[in-house]
């Protein structure tokens, strides 16, 4: 719009004042021919200049001498159109203010200010001297130059604030894009955490289960049968639970999370026993972490391989306004396999914890590894 609209004010003025003479007839065209060549090259220059000023592309100075050049050029065929035929005032007045736009618009947004108002100055004073010599009065002179500077200083406010609302909008489609590779970001490692939580302990009961089978069908034992069933049946709850994982269904709760845990310790020979499974509600993100402590820890026993016996324990201690949920998960396990299972997994169950406020630690005390996690309260509903 910045430079078609100097073309209408600059040509439609001289086509409709231009009379029936081969010298005015001639200058008409070539303010014609200058104002669309001016207006040609602007578009290209306010092109490149917007992908100057968004760092996508060069200067467009090239763009702009030839703007320079076309403005000369019309102005010089302008003032001597109007020396020949004398237009209206007003009429003039208008095509100087809108003449320097396709040219100022694009240098506006590519050099600084201080070399625009030079350039301004410039071009304004060739303007006038070209009034002057055309033998048009001072008091006219003088109105043209303040009509031009208050031309290049509406391109400046135009292309200024054009390039600034598109580099904004530009940002702004940038944060977006950021965004939503953020959410897909977020949503592989959610994706990726759960399935590594859901199928880890399956995969290390089938495995389990699998050697037993080996060593009761190396030995004739028909129970071996039993075992691989259950092995099936292991694998067809992990199947369901990558499905619902990958589709966002899956969201156990901690006594989901309890019950589950017994199972599995219970169908590896291991004695497990849960206390405290039916305390009231805790917050949703207060039983996510929980969840995967409980899970950690069940990994763990199944881990050691020698442990005979397990006792999962979750409390509410502390005062009104300062309670906390505590669960422990504690199993004779071997103290001297301590050091080589503790540190596995339990940086990323703090990372878990930290938003809550919430710690994690184990222990090993005669004989026995206990894993500890305990959780801030903000309320808790009956």
């Amino acid at each position: 719009m910045s430079c078609l609209v100097p073309l209408v004010w600059i040509c439609l003025p001289v086509l409709l004042a231009v009379p029936d003479r081969p010298d005015t007839l001639l200058l008409a065209g070539v303010v014609v021919a200058a104002a669309s060549a001016l207006a040609g090259a602007g578009i290209g220059a306010v092109r490149q200049a917007l992908e100057f000023s968004l760092r996508r592309g060069p200067a467009p100075w090239t763009h702009v001498h030839l703007c320079g050049a076309m403005l000369a050029l019309l102005m010089a065929a302008f003032v001597g159109f109007d020396a020949l035929v004398g237009l209206d005032d007003s009429a003039a007045r208008t095509a100087l203010l809108f003449a320097p736009v396709p040219f100022a618009t694009p240098l506006a947004m590519t050099v600084p200010v201080r070399v625009f108002a030079l350039v301004s100055g410039a071009a304004t004073l060739m303007g006038a001297a070209l009034l002057a010599v055309a033998g048009e009065p001072g008091p006219y002179v003088a109105s043209a130059a303040v009509i031009m500077l208050t031309g290049f200083a509406l391109a400046a406010c135009v292309g200024r604030f054009g390039a600034w609302s598109l580099a904004l909008m530009w940002q702004l489609r940038r944060a977006e894009d950021a965004g939503l590779r953020l959410a897909a970001a977020e949503e592989r490692l959610r994706f990726g955490l759960g399935l590594q939580d859901a199928m880890g302990r399956k995969l290390t009961v089938m495995a389990h289960k699998s050697e037993q089978a080996v060593q009761m069908a190396r030995r004739g034992r028909p129970e071996a049968v039993d075992q691989m069933v259950e092995v099936q049946r292991l694998a067809q709850d992990a199947r369901g639970e990558a499905h619902e994982l990958g589709h966002g269904h899956r969201k156990a709760g901690l006594r989901d999370e309890l019950l589950t845990a017994v199972g599995v310790l219970e169908a590896s020979g291991v004695r497990c026993g849960v206390i405290g499974a039916d305390l009231p509600e805790l917050p949703g993100d207060v039983q996510s972490a929980l969840g995967r402590v409980v899970r950690k820890g069940t990994a763990d026993v199944l881990r050691d391989g020698n442990s005979r016996w397990c006792e999962i324990t979750l409390e509410v201690t502390g005062e009104p306004g300062r309670r906390r949920a505590v669960l422990t998960v504690e199993h004779d396990g071997d103290p001297a396999e301590t050091p080589r299972t503790a540190g596995s997994g339990l940086a990323g169950l703090r990372e878990r914890l930290a938003p809550l406020d919430g710690t994690l630690r184990t222990e090993s005390v005669e004989g026995t590894s206990r894993l500890t996690a305990e959780v801030p309260l903000e309320e808790v509903t009956a």
